[in-house]
C-alpha cells in the first residue's frame, strides 16, 4: 500500500512539474541566417507586485528609470547566450526577425513571468513560449529584484535560440 501510495505522489509531481514548465512552442528555423535579432518589451498589460501597470506608474515616479534599467539588464542577459551562435539581439526595430517579450507579472521579489513571440517581417509569430517563469533576486531595491528577473530572462530566450541551433535539448 505504501508502494502504491509513493507511486501514485510520484507520478502526480512529475505531472505538475511537467505542467508548470515552459517550452517552445514552433521551429526556429526562419532564424537560421539571422545574425541580429530585434528585441521589443511591453511592460504595458504586466501587473507589478500585483498591482496593474497603469496604477503602479502612478504610484512609482521613477517606473520609466526602472523600465530602461530592466532592459537593459535583459539585453545583456539574452545577448551573453546568443553569442555561443554568433547572433545578437538589439532594440532597433530594423531587423527582419523580432522576439517579442510581454511581461505577465512581476512579484515582489523581481520573479518574472513572460509570454515570449518569435515574428517574422510581417509581424506573424513562427514560434512562441508562454509563461516562461525566471527567479528575481534575495534582497535589493525592486529595480535591482525586477532586473536580476529581467536578465534570466533574456538568458533563457538567448539559451533557447542557441540551443536550438545547436541541436541540443532546450531546458528552461
Amino acid at each position: 500500500m505504501k508502494k502504491i501510495f509513493l507511486s501514485v505522489l510520484a507520478v502526480l509531481f512529475c505531472i505538475l512539474a511537467g505542467a508548470q514548465s515552459s517550452k517552445l512552442d514552433g521551429a526556429l528555423d526562419p532564424l537560421k541566417d539571422a545574425s541580429l535579432l530585434d528585441v521589443e518589451i511591453n511592460f504595458d498589460d504586466g501587473a507589478y507586485k500585483y498591482i496593474p501597470e497603469e496604477q503602479f506608474a502612478k504610484e512609482n515616479s521613477d517606473w520609466e528609470q526602472i523600465k530602461k534599467e530592466t532592459s537593459e539588464r535583459f539585453m545583456e542577459g539574452i545577448n551573453a547566450k546568443l553569442r555561443l551562435t554568433k547572433r545578437a539581439a538589439v532594440m532597433t526595430d530594423k531587423q527582419d526577425f523580432t522576439i517579442q517579450v510581454d511581461i505577465v507579472s512581476v512579484d515582489e521579489k523581481g520573479n518574472t513571468i513572460s509570454n515570449v513571440r518569435f515574428l517574422d517581417e510581417k509581424g506573424n509569430a513562427f514560434a512562441k513560449i508562454d509563461n516562461l517563469y525566471a527567479s528575481g533576486g534575495r534582497f535589493g531595491t525592486f529595480c535591482n529584484l525586477m532586473g536580476d528577473g529581467m536578465e534570466e530572462t533574456g538568458e533563457k530566450i538567448g539559451r533557447t535560440v542557441s540551443y536550438y541551433f545547436l541541436k541540443k535539448k532546450i531546458k528552461l
